[in-house]
């Protein structure tokens, strides 16, 4: 996911790239393209680019351990410029190119925010619930809570 920057001009530039998620080294949850929909803004000391991603990931629910397919999304936003001062210090987000780089990749920072948008809790669906049948596997019960699953059962009758 690179686009060659030397001889753009100043203004609004819009490019729709994609790769394998394979090539852009997401593990195997993730599947087919990766879609990047950037927007580079060239004035003449930067480069503010606009990132829109997206891929397929294959997960499994952490409530009812089933498999479900779902788009990844992120949008971020990166700047890309030749001159480093103290004040603009290199970090995620911020980037100083050399006198003589023309080419930009976004390879990495697509693949580190795409992995970065899989929320903590991966569910297949917002109302999802345990089935009981999961529930019900285990019916070897501590005795320590015997009395309690007795009177769960009483309140069910």
């Amino acid at each position: 996911m690179k686009i060659n920057i030397s001889g753009l001009s100043e203004g609004g530039h819009q490019y729709d790239l994609s790769g394998s998620a394979a090539e852009l080294g997401l593990d195997s949850n993730y599947s087919g393209d990766v879609l990047a929909n950037i927007t580079l803004e060239k004035s003449i000391h930067q480069i503010v680019a606009t990132v829109e991603a997206s891929v397929k990931g294959v997960f499994i629910c952490d409530r009812c351990a089933g498999e479900f397919t779902e788009v990844v999304r992120t949008k971020f936003t990166s700047v890309y410029t030749w001159e480093q001062t103290e004040e603009t210090a290199e970090d995620d987000d911020f980037h100083v190119l050399r006198k003589d780089e023309n080419v930009i990749d976004f390879s990495s920072p697509v693949k580190e925010y795409l992995m970065l948008a899989v929320p903590l809790k991966l569910l297949c669906k917002s109302n999802c619930v345990i089935p009981e049948h999961i529930e019900a596997k285990n019916d070897t019960v501590d005795p320590r809570w015997e009395k309690l699953q007795m009177l769960k059962q009483s309140e069910k009758n």
